[in-house]
């Protein structure tokens, strides 16, 4: 890797002769100036190497300490590109390279869609591409009218489109259709029955007769809230029945059995602090890695950064950097109260879970207890949740 940055960033080896050597590489690493590869060649004077950017910041440092400098070699990419500027070849080179810049801005090269839910981006994507619309493709082809009118018309979810380009960027905003009117849902005659067994906190009914009381206990399947109304004469007899959709905030209470168990002797990892970095060039399809997978035990982490030439054209290269953390595995015991620290945790976890899902938790019967190789934690959690499932109401 330090081959490949020298060559990038070019490099000068240097020839340094004089009588304050040391004032001079105190004065260039005070100045940021990194020189690698420092070896004296005799009485007065080293050899060091320096990168082409930090060459040209010597010169004060030279002034104040009056040594000599002498160019023993240069090289890498800069210095190649210089030499090569009255060459024809280079001449040619930056020629068709703006030819295809130029020829590469035409094209879309990112097609970006935002607003879809019910329909997937891989699924519009899909239908683009057998309307012949495809990254690479020039942009004077693309019609932006005819396209938010072909994806309207072959998309009955979707109600409205917006097609445009940015740059290289051909951009898709949509907006699908609302859900059903709540109005359309509810005309259905139905009843509520009881998701699972247990105690009926409270019922709020708003549309519906309720079957079961606060106090009552119901087992899975039983009816709550009957979408059959009764309509009864002066006389107090049923004169006819009516059907509605049930409505109706029902709450029922049950207990959840909770058990956790882990041994107290546990492996963690310890990082050493060495680290060590890797580039990866990708291309499309192609993957080159500029690296090497060390052995041993390393966390892995990486990230892509893709490539652009503007900040509207995005080009199909990106770059990736690997860092390699190394650790150690080694054996620890918890205490007691790093065990019930732990258990607590978890606990805590699981009935904030539970408060997520919008239940309501009245009781907490859990005990943790550690023995001489375990922690385990068990007991019941009485909480309160919303049941009510519909059920079609046939008329008979």
């Amino acid at each position: 890797m330090g081959k490949l940055l020298r060559f990038l960033y070019g490099y000068v080896i240097l020839c340094i002769e004089g009588e304050q050597l040391g004032r001079f590489l105190n004065l260039c690493r005070n100045r940021g100036i990194f020189m690698e590869k420092i070896s004296y060649k005799g009485e007065g004077r080293i050899q060091a190497c320096v990168s082409v950017r930090d060459y040209f910041k010597l010169r004060p440092v030279r002034n104040k300490t009056g040594v000599h400098i002498k160019i023993l070699k240069k090289g890498g990419l800069p210095i190649r590109m210089i030499r090569g500027r009255k060459k024809k070849a280079f001449a040619a080179g930056l020629l068709l390279g703006s030819i295809l810049v130029l020829f590469l801005s035409g094209k879309i090269w990112n097609i970006q869609i935002s607003g879809n839910i019910k329909n997937s981006t891989p699924e519009i994507l899909k239908y683009l591409e057998k309307e012949e619309i495809v990254h690479g493709m020039s942009k004077k082809k693309v019609n932006c009218t005819q396209l938010a009118a072909s994806v309207r018309k072959d998309f009955p979810d979707i109600t409205w489109v917006s097609a445009r380009i940015t740059g290289c960027k051909l951009i898709l905003d949509i907006k699908e259709k609302e859900k059903l009117q709540e109005t359309e849902k509810n005309s259905m005659p139905c009843d509520l029955v009881a998701n699972q067994k247990g105690k009926v906190v409270r019922i709020i009914a708003r549309a519906g007769v309720p079957v079961k009381k606060p106090g009552d206990t119901c087992d899975a399947g039983d009816l709550l809230v009957s979408g059959e109304l009764h309509i009864m004469n002066d006389n107090q007899e049923i004169q006819r029945r009516e059907y509605v959709h049930a409505d109706a905030d029902i709450y029922i209470s049950h207990p959840v059995v909770y058990h956790r168990e882990f041994p107290l002797k546990h492996r963690e990892r310890e990082m050493t602090g060495k680290t060590e970095t890797g580039f990866y060039l990708k291309a499309g399809a192609w993957y080159l890695e500029l690296f090497h997978i060390p052995k041993g035990n390393w966390r892995i982490s990486s990230a892509e950064y893709p490539l652009y030439l503007n900040e509207n054209f995005s080009l199909p290269l990106s770059v990736g950097k690997v860092e390699f953390q190394k650790y150690r595995q080694i054996t620890e015991i918890y205490t007691p109260a790093e065990a019930r620290t732990q258990a607590e945790l978890c606990l805590r976890t699981y009935m904030k879970k539970l408060l997520e899902e919008g239940k309501e938790i009245t009781d907490n019967r859990v005990t943790i207890r550690v023995t001489d190789s375990a922690c385990i934690s068990s007991g019941v959690l009485e909480i309160v949740e919303k049941t009510g499932k519909e059920v079609p109401w046939e008329k008979p």
